[in-house]
């Protein structure tokens, strides 16, 4: 009896926690709502999520939270979807390699944009280096080299060991520890972007733009804008490798989606800074204390940078946090300003001191019946040294 019952518990034991782990676990933010930690139970498709109860796709902003690259080749797509995975060679026109999650992949090479054949030790180099490859408007392709040297002809081969390239008549063949990026000429054959679709970011750093996804019975299966598919291993279970998911356009305006309509940074000594969208003020990924975002603005103080308020906007959202390529150091504190006339502008919020190293502050204004709302960045203690401030998730939400 005691045997049977140690059984029975195990047997209960071991269903509880195969149970646990079949859900997605993190913070949803939603459209007017507090941030609420909730459990993905299923996802039937881009529309259709289900926790504790149905969730509003429409409202959501974002869930959970994307994961950095830190090794591996990366696979960049012309929508930006990049794909992070080993053993990358070629075949003809398909390109193979491994995942844990994906197991083996076979990608056509038409739709993609690039190959970072190894991910920096620094995250935002990868990050650089992915912005480098997307924003490549030549038409050849080229060999980036370890060496800062490029090298403009046809690519032909990736093999475990070289790097085949055509240079006129020449056929080319380099080491392939001498070569850090691939990049393809853009070409007429290239998809515009659609503005529709879901961000599904994985654990090992890949974020993928999907059209068609399912999440069910510990399977994930997801559809590329290239009409590329994509289904987990059976081996693994999926719901602990999804750990990001954005809806385009879910109601809400990012500012960086936005022109600005003034911009000043002033120095504390010559140097002059501008900000940048969707990056850090250094142009890599928005990150403050871990806490990681795709939309954003970031600014150097002390720096002032003003927008636009439409008729529909309600409220201004964003966390504000020091990014982490400053290792913790810098301080600035962070003031929201707004206008009911275009001229004369109040403060609606001031942050404390915020320094290197902190969570993310969360700021949240009114902006109904606005004109214009003045994002401002200012230094605090060690003058404006390493003062990368980052607008994380900035935005204006609809009433």
């Amino acid at each position: 009896m005691i045997v049977r019952t140690m059984l029975w518990c195990c047997l209960v034991l071991a269903a509880s926690v195969c149970h646990a782990q079949s859900v997605v676990t993190g913070p949803l933010v939603t459209i007017g709502k507090p941030t609420a930690n909730v459990a993905i139970r299923e996802i039937a498709d881009l529309e259709h999520w289900n926790g504790e109860s149905t969730i509003d796709v429409g409202q959501v902003v974002r869930f959970g939270n994307p994961e950095l690259i830190e090794d591996d080749g990366v696979v960049l797509f012309d929508d930006g979807t990049r794909i992070v995975a080993k053993e990358l060679h070629t075949q003809g026109n398909l390109l193979h390699g491994y995942t844990r999650l994906w197991d083996e992949i076979t990608l056509p090479l038409r739709p993609l944009r690039g190959i970072l054949l190894r991910a920096h030790p620094e995250v935002d180099q990868t990050q650089l280096a992915l912005d480098r490859i997307q924003a490549y408007e030549g038409t050849r392709d080229r060999l980036a080299l370890i060496n800062g040297d490029h090298v403009e002809g046809t690519f032909r081969r990736l093999t475990a060991l070289d790097v085949e390239f055509q240079v006129g008549k020449k056929l080319l063949t380099l080491e392939r520890s001498r070569v850090g990026e691939i990049l393809f000429a853009k070409t007429a054959g290239n998809l515009p972007l659609t503005g529709q679709g879901v961000w599904v970011g994985l654990r090992d750093g890949s974020l993928l733009l999907v059209d068609q996804m399912k999440l069910h019975d510990e399977r994930l299966q997801v559809r590329l804008p290239s009409g590329v598919s994509l289904k987990s291993s059976v081996l693994e279970n999926a719901y602990m490798f999804v750990t990001y998911l954005r809806p385009v356009g879910s109601g809400v305006r990012y500012l960086s989606d936005l022109e600005a309509i003034g911009f000043k940074n002033l120095g504390f000594l010559s140097t002059q800074w501008d900000y940048k969208k969707d990056r850090n003020v250094q142009g890599g990924t928005l990150k403050s204390d871990r806490y990681v975002s795709q939309k954003g603005i970031g600014m150097h103080a002390t720096s002032r940078l003003a927008y636009k308020v439409e008729p529909d906007d309600s409220r201004f959202k964003a966390k504000v946090g020091v990014d982490d390529d400053t290792k913790g150091a810098g301080s600035v504190v962070f003031k929201v300003y707004t206008s009911q006339t275009g001229k004369d502008w109040k403060v609606a919020y001031e942050s404390p001191i915020v320094r290197g190293g902190e969570a993310p502050k969360d700021v949240d204004v009114s902006v109904k019946g606005m004109k214009g709302i003045a994002l401002v960045v200012e230094f605090a203690d060690g003058a404006d040294v390493l003062d990368h401030a980052n607008w994380l998730d900035a935005r204006f939400e609809p009433e």
